[in-house]
């Protein structure tokens, strides 16, 4: 890809960006939310159309009108924004495009054969014969991968495809690409995650702003020179976790129990002021249990807020007693997706800001406004719809809504999914800035480095209960994973 640009109205996306990808090779494409990487691989795809410059696949001149003329070149792509069709089952969604058929129809038999072929080959254990939406996200993340993978593609895109996945489903899609890579498969690979950056990647190219700043060796180029060249300034500790002093209990939980079993006998306290982190693997229920504290799960079992026992029977109803869940799944979950920044900020703040059902439009501009500046939220007015956002802003919009209120328990689930560095030191700082004004702060997270940068408690849950506890000063990333896969409580 040569001098690719590409402008949307009010913003440069890509000024004159080169790119180049080897046969054999695993690609990191990397930098801040906002900084081009999507823009450029959806150019790559056919989503989008550059304003200038030339592609070129094998040395041939190339334009893509669609998705489906770079597939025709061996050009496939898995984003972070599911394509799957909700409604149809596993196997049509796997073989989508390519059903085989028999005298005319539908080869049934076959399809489910190959998708399982597909499916096996990431380890994947569902039913071909499953609806979509049936699914938890992780699985059918794991779906889209086994559709591209299942291709035969020369280039294959990977867009945040690990945002959604545990770290054992992480690792093996990581095992996977890399025997497509040993095969001459190319890859492009784009995560946040700079753990799977280095664990796979044998160059990165870095932009920012719309530009490229370079292209490096890995593991060559360490990451603190990465982490410079992609932000434009040095971080010099990412969690910058300061010791906060812990006051009385604000939760305690006993025999929380979910009405499907995902949760049985959870109890556990949370102090004002302390960050308590849940580790485990996917499905073992503490995703369930931020659910559950939400008021968006049934559950039985009692809960006490500031020694005060409270019935969770509803979201609304968990708001009213000083608990605000912030949902893993943020663009399904979290967001108003057509809606303003203003509107995604005031959602919560109706009880503050009605008077027998009308709303003070003044009052809700102000209180937004003074979120904005207090979050360092990026955003070109209030007016903007928060689609437009990068998904750190959109991030910082979902925690602003809910910090604003000075809630006494914060329950945060994946809170630093799919944004990037920059935009996580940011979300780490406001955390620990809500701990700091007295807040419990129970965060669930799949990601092990930043339970131990930033808690001060990790609970492990496995098979629904939770089997283990640590002081997070004083445990090893083994000891957690050990508890998390069955291992015996601690």
């Amino acid at each position: 890809m040569t001098g690719i640009s590409k402008a949307f109205p009010g913003v440069v996306a890509l000024d004159g960006v080169d790119f180049e990808l080897q046969p054999g090779e695993i690609h990191a494409l990397t930098g801040e939310n906002g900084s081009g990487k999507s823009t450029l691989v959806k150019i790559l795809y056919g989503a989008l159309q550059a304003d200038a410059g030339t592609i070129r696949v094998d040395g041939e001149l190339v334009s893509f009108a669609s998705p489906r003329q770079a597939i025709e070149h061996g050009i496939v792509a898995i984003s972070q924004e599911l394509t799957l069709a909700p409604t149809l089952t596993v196997a049509e969604n796997v073989l989508m495009g390519r059903l085989p058929r028999r005298r005319g129809t539908i080869d049934w038999p076959r399809t489910r054969r190959l998708a399982r072929e597909a499916l096996d080959q990431l380890g994947v254990h569902v039913d071909p014969r499953q609806r979509i939406d049936d699914l938890p996200l992780e699985l059918q993340q794991e779906v889209e991968v086994a559709r591209a993978v299942s291709a035969n593609s020369k280039v294959l895109i990977l867009d945040e495809a690990t945002s959604a996945l545990s770290e054992t489903a992480t690792e093996r899609l990581l095992e996977r690409i890399q025997q497509l890579r040993d095969r001459g498969v190319a890859v492009v690979f784009i995560s946040h995650r700079l753990r799977e950056v280095y664990s796979c990647s044998s160059r990165s190219t870095v932009l920012r702003d719309g530009r490229l700043i370079g292209t490096v060796p890995l593991p060559e180029t360490g990451e603190a020179r990465l982490v410079q060249m992609m932000v434009g300034r040095q971080i010099e500790d990412l969690f910058n976790k300061r010791q906060i002093e812990h006051g009385e209990p604000v939760l305690a939980v006993r025999n929380l129990t979910t009405e499907d079993g995902s949760v049985i006998d959870a109890s556990f306290e949370l102090r004002a002021g302390e960050i308590l982190g849940v580790a485990g693997l996917v499905g073992c229920g503490k995703n369930e249990l931020a659910l559950a504290l939400g008021g968006a799960a049934h559950s039985t079992g009692e809960v006490l807020v500031r020694g005060r026992r409270v019935n969770l029977h509803s979201p609304s109803a968990a708001m009213s007693a000083g608990i605000s869940l912030v949902p893993d799944d943020r663009k399904r979950n979290a967001i108003l997706p057509t809606r303003s920044v203003q509107h995604n900020l005031s959602a919560a703040w109706m009880g503050q800001l009605s008077k027998l059902g009308v709303v003070n439009p003044r009052a809700e501009r102000r209180l937004a406004s003074d979120a904005v500046q207090r979050f360092s939220v990026k955003t070109a007015s209030l007016s903007t719809p928060i689609v437009n956002l990068s998904g750190g802003n959109q991030q910082k919009v979902v925690l602003a809504r809910w910090f604003a209120l000075s809630p006494d328990v914060i329950v945060l689930s994946e809170p630093t999914r799919g944004i990037d560095v920059g935009a996580k030191s940011e979300v780490y700082a406001l955390i620990q800035q809500m701990a700091d004004r007295g807040a419990g702060i129970l965060m669930i997270s799949s990601e092990m480095p930043e339970l131990l940068g930033l808690a001060d408690r990790i609970l492990v849950m496995f098979r629904h209960r939770i089997c283990a506890e640590f002081e997070a000063a004083h445990v090893a990333e083994e000891q957690i994973a050990h508890a998390a896969l069955g291992g015996e409580a601690a």
